[in-house]
């Protein structure tokens, strides 16, 4: 009875560990979506509206890069190409919500190497200038 009682306490343990790394992931991408959403907002003028719906994608895209990180792990090609299609579906959606003005500063960041970006991005792959102060 012990024996078993013991399993049980180990388990649940173990559960609770896998669950709270688990909850660290999205966490750990918030803070990454905010900061990002947070530098981007300062040098592209951001309102405070379009900031939130660009944190909002920021997100997605971060939570989308690491799955397609984990899944395609042993595949650098097949990750490689997932990126660039999850990359450029969040450029264009940036382009719909942005000003034009707002998007030309994008594509000025983008170009020169200096947009914020998230570690796992094809985009981060590029040598980066410093940024401008």
């Amino acid at each position: 009875m012990k024996r078993l009682f013991a399993i049980l306490v180990a388990g649940s343990l173990g559960a609770a560990s896998f669950s709270a790394q688990a909850q660290q992931a999205p966490d750990r991408l918030r803070a990454e979506a905010m900061e990002n959403t947070r530098l981007l907002a300062n040098r592209i003028a951001l309102d405070d509206a379009r900031s939130v719906r660009v944190r909002h994608l920021t997100y997605e895209r971060l939570v989308q890069e690491s799955q397609i990180t984990t899944m395609y792990s042993d595949d650098p090609a097949m990750r490689q190409n997932k990126l660039r299609v999850v990359e450029q579906e969040y450029t264009d959606k940036l382009k719909g919500l942005l000003t034009t003005s707002q998007f030309e500063r994008y594509e000025a960041l983008v170009a020169a190497g200096t947009a914020p970006t998230s570690p796992h991005s094809v985009s981060s792959l590029k040598p980066t200038a410093a940024s401008p102060k």
